[in-house]
Formats: C-alpha cells, sequence, structure tokens
C-alpha cells in the first residue's frame, strides 16, 4: 500500500487532497497478532498474512490533476487485525428489508467516506473460518458481498488506486442500470487512463470483468 501512494503522489496527472499512515511501521512483527486471532477463533490462511501491511490504516485521497477528468478515488483501508476490532455502525446501515444479524458480523476493512460517498468495504469474521467475507455497503443503495478475499480487496487497490466504484466489478450488479451511471463513467475513465498512467499494471483484466456487467 506505500508504494500504492507513493505512485499517486510522484505521478503528474494526480492531485492528493488527504495521505496518512496510522500507528505502526516496519518493524512491526505480526507474528504475535496471528497468534491471538488463532486463539480467538480466527485463524487465517498464509495468503491472507502474506497481505499484512504494518500499520493500523492507510489512507489516500486524490482526484485527476485536469479538472475536465471526472474521475477520483480514495481509501482508508485497515490491516487485517485492526479491521477485525472495528466494528460497522449498524445503525448507519440498517435499511428496510436489511439483514440486521449479518450486519451486526461485519466489521470496517476500507471506510471510502472522506468524499462524501458513504461507501464501506467490510469484512464478516466468522468463528474457525480462516479467510472473512468481504461485503461493499453503499448508504444509497447497494449491499453486496464482493467476489474478493482481504488479499485480493488489497491487490486490486493497488491497481485501481480506490477509483470510485472500483468494488463493482466484483459485484453482481448491472452496471448498465441507470443508477449506476456515475460509477460506469468513473470505472470506464479510469480504464481509458490507467494505461498510460501506470503501464507496469495490466489492466485487461478489469475490463473484462466491467463488460460481463453490462
Amino acid at each position: 500500500m506505500s508504494q500504492t501512494i507513493r505512485e499517486v503522489l510522484e505521478s503528474p496527472y494526480f492531485e492528493v487532497m488527504h495521505v496518512q499512515k496510522g500507528p505502526g511501521g516496519p518493524e512491526k512483527d505480526p507474528a504475535g497478532i496471528f497468534e491471538l486471532m488463532t486463539e480467538e477463533g480466527f485463524p487465517l490462511t498464509e495468503r491472507l498474512k502474506e497481505a499484512y501491511f504494518p500499520y493500523r490504516y492507510m489512507a489516500l485521497h486524490w482526484c485527476a490533476a485536469d479538472p475536465d477528468l471526472p474521475l477520483i478515488g480514495e481509501f482508508n483501508v485497515m490491516n487485517i487485525d485492526a479491521s477485525s476490532e472495528v466494528k460497522l455502525p449498524v445503525q448507519d446501515f440498517a435499511w428496510e428489508k436489511s439483514d440486521e444479524k449479518l450486519l451486526s458480523e461485519l466489521s470496517i476493512l476500507d471506510d471510502i467516506s472522506r468524499g462524501g460517498g458513504g461507501q464501506l468495504a467490510t469484512m464478516r469474521f466468522l468463528p474457525g473460518v480462516p479467510s472473512p467475507e468481504i461485503w461493499f455497503l453503499d448508504r444509497f443503495h447497494t449491499f453486496v458481498k464482493l467476489d474478493l478475499d482481504y488479499r485480493d480487496y488489497l491487490d486490486n487497490l493497488i491497481i485501481t488506486k480506490g477509483v470510485t466504484g472500483w468494488q463493482y466489478l466484483f459485484a453482481d450488479v448491472p452496471l448498465g442500470d441507470r443508477e449506476y451511471d456515475s460509477t460506469l463513467e468513473s470505472l470506464r475513465v479510469m480504464l481509458q487512463v490507467f494505461p498510460e498512467c501506470f503501464p507496469d499494471y495490466d489492466y485487461t483484466f478489469l475490463q473484462a470483468r466491467l463488460e460481463a456487467r453490462l
């Protein structure tokens, strides 16, 4: 995640409005944390352990340097042990017909609220299950499980830099519907300009996922 922040900071294509790292640092040894999580009934796979980063959270909020380019992004993503401690404020998302029991089992992974979008990525830790589910919540219209695990989430955050709505590429939603117009525009602009901005990354698989949801 540090590299992702650095790539955006150093790019002439973007203006950074906020950047922050929480407590921690490279010297932090997560072995004790993983042992404690196992003792508490939440063992992690080696795959997820490898995705651990040594800060409680890392945050970035940016926009395109070109004011005519409708592209913004943000993340405030937590490391996996910190996320397990920060529960979702159920009352803010308990819509009619929503599953309040499920909501009560979610903890915050990525707080995407600095830009006013009212979105959260969350994790559902279940006792004895080594890979928590990832759920994406939007205060306005979305409550959906993502086809991602924790490591996948971070890997795609690195590629998308937190572009608004990127999570929908991994959700079972019809992005061609009118209610997703602004999200679709954001994703299309990303896929148009990011291959030039970040040529070391491959965006073809994200293009395929977008087309599959239209």
